[in-house]
């Protein structure tokens, strides 16, 4: 493996994520899962969370909705990262509809900085071909350019103001017809516009490092 492509959505001085709010979080959930039901080897999350936050400029209380919550997922772990308080459960994919039904909650509160209350999806795949379902190969020999990121994910926060990002690891070594119309059909099935800026093409020096460079893809 000599060469690959990559797409980041967004990078975190842009935002850290596209924001998807013209559908409900619902709505985007079925999306990103047809996405990934065409594209990926696995559409089942790696985790799910239900975060309540307190609000920052105390707009609401949380004690409003905490008990309930706790009968209905458990008890939560608590959270304090020296500036935003939250509370968060773990869910499984048979609460999915409980979940999706809680953060409607969100319609009847004020915004603040985070939540009110967000479901957080993790996804990490490989990429299969939507016609053949095989998997593309030499995914495995793609380099993690951080530890902290897996090849490939999808992170998606369903709120009050839903967002999604993503790091797309693709095993091309040319740019080619298939290659061209794999690209294209990935972009039109998302539930957001990729930014053509942040498709990049990466390369192995002769010193084994990774250089990349944008690749305009504007078809």
């Amino acid at each position: 493996m000599n060469q690959f492509i990559s797409y980041e959505g967004l990078p975190i001085k842009s935002g850290g994520a596209h924001s998807i709010n013209k559908m409900s979080p619902k709505e985007s959930y079925s999306k990103i899962l047809e996405f990934l039901n065409h594209f990926a080897d696995n559409g089942k999350p790696k985790s799910i969370e239900l975060i309540l936050y307190q609000s920052q400029n105390k707009e609401y209380s949380t004690l409003k909705f905490l008990p309930k919550l706790c009968l209905t997922f458990g008890i939560p772990k608590l959270k304090f990262d020296g500036l935003f308080i939250n509370w968060s459960w773990k869910i499984s994919e048979k609460n999915i509809e409980k979940v999706f039904d809680t953060i409607k909650l969100n319609n009847n509160l004020p915004e603040d900085i985070l939540g009110p209350i967000s479901i957080n999806f993790l996804w990490n795949f490989h990429f299969k071909d939507p016609i053949t379902h095989q998997i593309l190969p030499n995914q495995k020999l793609i380099p993690e350019l951080d530890s902290r990121i897996k090849n490939s994910r999808i992170y998606f926060i369903a709120s009050k103001k839903s967002t999604i990002s993503v790091w797309f690891a693709l095993p091309f070594e040319e740019v080619n017809d298939y290659e061209i119309n794999y690209i294209k059909k990935l972009k039109y099935s998302l539930p957001f516009n990729t930014s053509h800026k942040n498709w990049k093409i990466w390369k192995k020096s002769k010193n084994n490092n990774w250089i990349s460079r944008k690749l305009d893809i504007t078809f």
